[in-house]
This record gives structure tokens, C-alpha cells and sequence, in this order.
């Protein structure tokens, strides 16, 4: 498990420290090191970046399905279940047929400009509650798993 400090004084003067913290250990851990409390932000905080810049196609093209079956898990763990649904439709589409690892900007641009995977984008897009506010009420009831409080 991993978790960083934060003295309860600088949380007194700045807040936003305890979500920083957070952040920094779903970004840059990786997902062995991580327990089972923490995998599960861990997993939706990657969709939500993935989707959010560059749509399903760039979620499925640097994350694979490797970890599907675990990240829907972790929607449905988080309450996530409107994005939870998308996902599940397209990664229905994604695996329905053979594909090949984009190599380049410019194909991930000519793929990705040919729509197969809008409507899902667009769908994720309008998903309530934002995948922001779950991850925040998550570390709210799970903190212990990710801040050590210093005095």
C-alpha cells in the first residue's frame, strides 16, 4: 500500500493538499503496488484521463484490456455505473473484431476521426455524477488507504 504524509496543519491552511496526494498516487503508481482499496480509483482515474483527451480509442489503445474485467469491477465499486454501461458497449465493439496496434499520430487520428467509437464518447460525456465527484466521496470514506496524517 502506498500513502503520503500530510501534516493536519498544512491540511488546516490548504485542502486541497489531501486531494493532491490522492491524485499523485492513482497517476503515478502502478497497479501492482497498489492494494485493493486503491486499485479501484486507480483504474477509474485512468479511464476517466484516457476518455477525457483522446476518447475510448486512446483509452483501449494505451490501456488495453488487460485490466477490463478489474476496471468495470472498480465502476461498479465506485458508483460509476452510467460509465460503467458505456464501457462495457465499447469494449462489446472494440472486441468484436481483429485490430492492430495504431502506430502513429497521424493513424490514431485517421481511426479515430472515423467515429467508431463517438457515440460512446459522447455518452461517457453526459455520465452523472462526473467521475470527479465519485473519486473525491471515494477518498472521503477510504482516506486511510491513501494520507497519513502527520501532526
Amino acid at each position: 500500500m502506498i500513502v503520503r504524509k500530510v501534516s493536519r496543519q498544512a491540511l488546516a491552511h490548504e485542502p486541497h493538499l489531501a486531494w493532491n496526494a490522492y491524485v499523485e498516487i492513482l497517476a503515478m503508481a502502478g497497479y501492482g503496488d497498489l492494494d485493493p482499496v486503491q486499485r479501484v480509483p486507480h483504474l477509474c482515474f485512468w479511464y476517466e484521463n484516457e476518455v477525457q483527451n483522446g476518447g475510448h480509442l486512446q483509452y483501449f489503445e494505451n490501456r488495453g484490456t488487460a485490466l477490463l474485467k478489474e476496471t468495470l469491477y472498480a465502476l461498479r465499486i465506485l458508483g460509476a455505473t452510467q460509465q460503467q454501461r458505456v464501457l462495457e458497449e465499447a469494449a462489446r465493439v472494440f472486441l468484436n473484431k481483429p485490430r492492430s496496434k495504431i502506430q502513429t499520430a497521424e493513424e490514431f487520428s485517421r481511426t479515430a476521426l472515423e467515429g467508431e467509437f463517438k457515440r460512446f464518447d459522447s455518452a461517457y460525456y453526459s455520465c452523472k455524477p462526473s467521475m470527479e465527484k465519485l473519486l473525491r466521496a471515494y477518498l472521503k470514506l477510504h482516506s486511510k488507504h491513501f494520507l497519513e496524517i502527520t501532526e
